[in-house]
Parts: structure tokens; C-alpha cells; sequence
């Protein structure tokens, strides 16, 4: 959308559309309009409406009235401020002379079709169930890849952890890693219904989340806003566990899972689980932990630098908000 704020303010004045879903009680039509401008390119309401009703399709799931409205009206600026930071760092890319091809997206489709076993008819629903069409996802994942290459390019790729940094992080936290092995997971859980009549309803509402992991949703996010456990509050990270200290049906869920894997729903007496297995820490002195806590330093660096990167980001751009 390389068009000039002036081109697209007069577009504006001559182009409106009736926003789906949006004001419905009132009957009023909504005309388009600029909500934010960053440097030289502009966010637009439908452009705002539009990905608060896909991608808050479970939160807005069953409202109507005022009370869709006023749960859209609680998403706005959240909303906007992640497509100001998005399209941020999508310009720093350009800058940065960063694209990507069509086979790149090609292979990220693939991939996501392997690890998640989907026909292309699978694959298919799944967009239909989200409102997307197949140019819009391959959109949505164009931008993906080159916000991780401007962030590789930019973060990432120039963080390095030390030896030094390595050893002294294992004296300090030396309990996490003594006695036998451990577990990193995430969970997204559903309370047990009181009336056994509405489990089928709990379960239907976790394949409706386990299809959105399969499409590569963020299984941190989607835990965030959807689990019933204290932990979603932190992304349904429970931490490190030790084996027979958590459920035995989690644990079982776990050992069949590879680092990095997600569970299919499942029941245990507490209630219904998806888990995402983050980490397996084997027990036996730094030898066995080493990479483990690279990764970990080169996490919690990376967390840093980047809010840092953005941070500078939108110090030197020019942002108006009219929302």
C-alpha cells in the first residue's frame, strides 16, 4: 500500500463501505476512514475492522448488538498498535531491500502441511472457517517471512551468548537442572463442566483452537486469550516440571511429544488440555544442559534487544493517530 497520504486521503473521500458485523444495532453505515497514518503509508478502518473480526472470531463467537460492539470497541487500539508496530518493521525490511518469493511461500505452506498432516481440502476449510481467502493467507504469510527477516537480519543474528555467560547461568539457577528430567510446557485448558451434558461442547471448542494452531497460530497467544488455567496469564507456560509431579495424563501427552509439538485435546480429570512440549531437560550436569541454556540466554537476550529495536523503530517514524 505504497500510496502517498495525500492520494489516499482524497481516495478516501470518494470510496466508503459498509463494514460487516460492525454498528449492526443501530443500522448505521460506516464510512472508510484513515485510523492512523506511519510515514508514508496509511491504516484504514476496514483495514482495523477487518482483522479484529478474523482474528477475534472466538472472542466475538455468539455476540450480537451492543455487545459485539462494545467488545470491538475493547480491541481498537490494542489492535491498531500491533498493525502500527507490523507495519513498522515491514517498512524496515523495504528498507533494508528484504523481500520474498513466491517459492518461499510455497514452502511455508508445504511445511505447515506436513507438520499439521493437511490435504489441500483441509487446508482449504480451515481458511474458510477463518473468513480468509488463499491470496489472503499467502499475504498474511508473506509478511510473516519477512518480519522474521528483518528481525533475523536486524536482532537476532546479532546476539551471541558466551561461554562464560553459559556456566554462570547453570551455578545460578543449578536446581533447575539437578535430579532428574524435566518438562517445559505449555498448556491450553478447559475447566471440567459441572454438567457432563457440555463436555461436547468443550471439545468442540478446542478443535476449533487446535485447527487455528494447525493453520500456525501462536499457541502463546491463543492460550493467553482462551485457557481457563492461571497460567494464561503467561502465555499457559506452566515452566519446568519434574516427572510425577504433574497429572499422569499430561505426562503420558508429553513423553509422546518432540520439542516444539503439540498435543490433540485430550481429557484428564481436571478438565480438557492441548500441550505444546517447549522443552525436555535432561538430568546430568552442564555436559547434558549446555545447548538448552544457550537457547535460553539467546531467548531472554533476543526478548530485550528486540523491544529496544522497536522501541527505536517508532522514535524515528512519524505516527499519527486519529482512532
Amino acid at each position: 500500500m505504497k500510496k502517498t497520504v495525500l492520494i489516499a486521503a482524497l481516495l478516501m473521500l470518494v470510496l466508503s463501505c459498509v463494514l460487516p458485523g460492525v454498528h449492526e444495532a443501530s443500522g448505521s453505515v460506516l464510512l472508510d476512514r484513515i485510523v492512523a497514518t506511519v510515514n508514508d503509508e496509511i491504516i484504514t478502518w476496514s483495514e482495523l475492522m477487518n482483522v479484529i473480526i478474523i482474528d477475534g472470531k472466538q472472542f466475538l463467537s455468539g455476540l450480537t448488538g451492543e455487545d459485539r460492539e462494545n467488545k470491538i470497541r475493547e480491541a481498537e487500539r490494542p489492535v491498531l498498535d500491533n498493525l502500527i508496530e507490523t507495519k513498522l518493521q515491514l517498512q524496515e525490511a523495504r528498507r533494508m531491500n528484504l523481500d520474498v518469493t513466491a517459492s518461499e511461500i510455497d514452502g511455508a505452506i508445504q511445511e505447515i502441511r506436513t507438520k499439521y498432516s493437511l490435504t489441500d481440502e483441509m487446508l482449504m476449510n480451515s481458511l474458510k472457517a477463518e473468513g480468509l481467502t488463499p491470496e489472503d493467507y499467502r499475504a498474511r504469510l508473506a509478511d510473516q517471512i519477512l518480519l522474521q527477516k528483518v528481525i533475523n537480519y536486524a536482532v537476532k543474528n546479532n546476539i551471541v551468548v558466551s561461554e562464560k555467560e553459559i556456566e554462570q547461568y547453570y551455578k545460578d539457577h543449578v536446581g533447575e537442572f539437578d535430579g532428574g528430567e524435566k518438562i517445559r510446557i505449555r498448556q491450553i485448558f478447559f475447566a471440567l463442566p459441572g454438567d457432563s451434558s457440555q463436555k461436547e461442547s468443550v471439545e468442540a471448542k478446542a478443535r476449533e483452537i487446535e485447527q487455528k494452531i494447525s493453520s500456525g497460530e501462536d499457541f502463546s497467544k491463543l492460550a493467553g486469550e482462551f485457557s481457563e488455567d492461571p497460567s494464561s496469564a503467561f502465555g499457559g507456560d506452566l515452566g519446568y516440571i519434574s516427572r510425577g509431579s504433574a497429572l499422569k495424563e499430561i505426562e503420558d501427552a508429553a513423553a509422546a511429544l518432540k520439542k516444539g509439538e503439540v498435543s490433540s485435546p485430550f481429557w484428564s480429570p481436571a478438565g480438557l488440555h492441548i500441550i505444546k512440549l517447549e522443552d525436555r531437560v535432561e538430568a546430568g550436569g552442564i555436559g547434558k544442559v549446555r545447548d538448552k541454556i544457550r537457547e535460553n540466554l539467546l531467548q531472554k537476550a533476543f526478548e530485550g534487544r528486540y523491544s529496544e529495536w522497536k522501541a527505536g523503530l517508532r522514535e524515528k517514524a512519524f505516527i499519527e493517530i486519529k482512532l
